[in-house]
């Protein structure tokens, strides 16, 4: 799993945002608000960890069950999949 080219996070204030630049944002003004947790998964994605390793992250840092980890990783990769983020 790859992040397009053209995708920034970036965070202004205290909201983390996805938007598009360069050419993708000449024709796909797109802009995507990631709470916290959305944002571990696409610093994980981003750094090219596996589904299972970023869920392992997030059970470290929030101190969730390994089951509710891997669900959430899992429900908002399949989001950022149907938002045509990924190669």
């Amino acid at each position: 799993m790859k992040i397009k080219d053209g995708f920034v996070k970036c965070k202004i204030g205290e909201k983390y945002l996805v938007v598009t630049t360069g050419e993708l944002g000449k024709t796909n003004n797109i802009m995507i608000e990631l709470n916290e947790t959305s944002s571990d998964i696409w610093d994980g994605v981003a750094a090219g960890l596996s589904t299972t390793e970023i869920a392992a992250k997030l059970c470290e840092k929030y101190a969730i069950s390994a089951e509710k980890a891997q669900a959430d990783t899992d429900k908002i990769i399949g989001n950022m999949k149907d938002a045509g983020i990924f190669e």
